[in-house]
């Protein structure tokens, strides 16, 4: 299984974001993005082990913005 991150625009996203998903049960970690595209803020992802469709709706609907899901092994 390849590892999953979520991208969001700023480290007080990605904090908010990795706290409300360990309150829901999902392990999630931060780390910085290496590669940020232009546009994505400071450019931090929020890895999280086994994401499904329930762990990106708890962020969208508590206003993280998800930018995309990507595989981490692309850019790490």
């Amino acid at each position: 299984m390849s590892k999953k991150g979520v991208k969001v625009s700023s480290v007080t996203l990605a904090m908010k974001g990795r706290d409300l998903l360990l309150k829901n049960g999902y392990k999630a970690y931060l780390t910085r993005n290496p590669k940020p595209a232009k546009g994505e803020g400071c450019g931090y992802l929020i890895y999280i082990n086994n994401p499904d469709k329930r762990s990106l709706q708890i962020l969208q609907n508590n206003g993280i913005k998800v930018i995309e899901l990507v595989d981490l092994g692309d850019i790490l």
